[in-house]
């Protein structure tokens, strides 16, 4: 049997086994300081989730597709020599997509960030001078 079948029948066996012994294994002791965001030991004394603009999200989306996209053409870098004409093409029309595609972003104004947009933290903030002792 050839060795990547058996890699592929028995990682999965190897995965549910570690799973289901841990399932069994395991002690299940929540409390509320480990059920919480910030799990360092110490108490936290202000929010921990602070607010930060959503242009960095939009960011990362945008760059994602792009990165893996580009990751395709790993298999045409290794194999330059020894594609024909025809490969060539293709690849030279992929990055002519790629590229209408940024330019359409681009044309859309879906990369636009608003540089003096700054987060309203004042509400994440729990009020700390409080008189309870």
């Amino acid at each position: 049997m050839n060795t990547f079948i058996i890699f592929i029948i028995l990682m999965p066996i190897v995965g549910f086994a570690l799973l289901l012994v841990n399932m069994l294994l395991a002690v299940y002791k929540p409390y509320n300081e480990k059920l919480g965001a910030f799990e360092c030991g110490l108490t936290s004394f202000n929010q921990t989730r602070l607010a930060f603009n959503a242009a960095f999200i939009l960011v990362a989306m945008l760059f994602t597709p792009f990165d893996l996209e580009m990751s395709t053409l790993l298999p045409y870098v290794m194999s330059i020599y020894l594609v024909s004409n025809y490969g060539t093409t293709m690849v030279l029309l992929f990055l002519l997509i790629l590229i209408i595609g940024f330019v359409y972003e681009m044309n859309t104004n879906a990369l636009k960030i608003n540089k003096h947009n700054k987060p309203n933290t004042e509400s994440l903030i729990y009020n700390c001078t409080s008189t309870e002792k």
